[in-house]
């Protein structure tokens, strides 16, 4: 699998509310606790690449009500939701938070501000925020008919989602782990911030991210300050 490749077509899907241009392979590789334990290598690629393929797929499903005739749309979803809180319930050590601190925390900053949730290493900072970027995308999608009893509460919410993505991309300084994926996942979670406070942090993200990596987002944030007016409006 290529995951470069899949980075570029995935962030380009992402920013342009766009399907996916490549195909995906039907399964992911399969790798048995033994395999992950014996070559920290795979490991790594498993916890890291299977987040994309998931958030591939979830993009695939947002943009193809008739994608899978042959299947019921909420079975699709259900199974794509599960096998993302799989993943979630399931990562190794690496690819949990060093530090997260809730809002409601004293140390996690104003009122309304953004959670802090902190990663040691770029592997685990990129599939987490995709795992994020995935379930907000199905959330948003959500059948009206499906049940989520069974899911964690926080785990149903898009703006828990959301605000997790943004505060990822917020406390990401290293110009290695920024790719167009993240960028775009940025940009979709940040739509969805509807408090003064909450917009200036993602602006002032921004300016960094231009800092550390030369890209210049201002069309993107042109689009973005006039949807936050519209939500202001509504």
């Amino acid at each position: 699998m290529d995951g470069a490749y899949w980075c570029i077509d995935l962030g380009t899907a992402l920013a342009s509310d766009s399907d996916m241009g490549v195909s995906l392979p039907p399964a992911f590789p399969y790798l048995t606790e033994v395999d992950l334990v014996a070559d920290p290598f795979e490991m790594v690629f498993y916890y890291a690449y299977r987040p994309l393929w998931l958030c591939a797929r979830a993009v695939k499903f947002v943009n193809n009500e008739d994608g899978y005739p042959d299947r019921p749309t909420l079975h699709v979803w259900i199974e794509l939701v599960e096998e993302l809180e799989q993943w979630y319930r399931e990562r190794p050590q690496e690819f949990q938070p060093m530090l997260e601190l809730e809002t409601g925390d004293q140390l996690a900053g104003p009122e309304r501000g953004f959670p802090v949730v902190l990663f040691a290493n770029g592997a685990g900072l990129f599939g987490n925020q995709l795992y994020h970027t995935a379930m907000l995308m199905l959330l948003q999608s959500r059948p009206r008919t499906a049940r989520t009893a069974g899911f964690h509460f926080a785990a149903m919410s898009p703006l828990w989602h959301a605000q997790r993505i943004c505060s990822i991309a917020l406390h990401n300084d290293r110009r290695e782990c920024w790719d167009p994926c993240l960028l775009a996942s940025f940009l979709m979670a940040a739509r969805r911030m509807t408090h003064e406070s909450q917009q200036q942090e993602v602006l002032q993200g921004f300016e960094r991210i231009r800092i550390v990596t030369g890209w210049n987002a201002s069309g993107c944030l042109q689009k973005l300050r006039a949807e936050w007016c519209l939500l202001d409006e509504t």
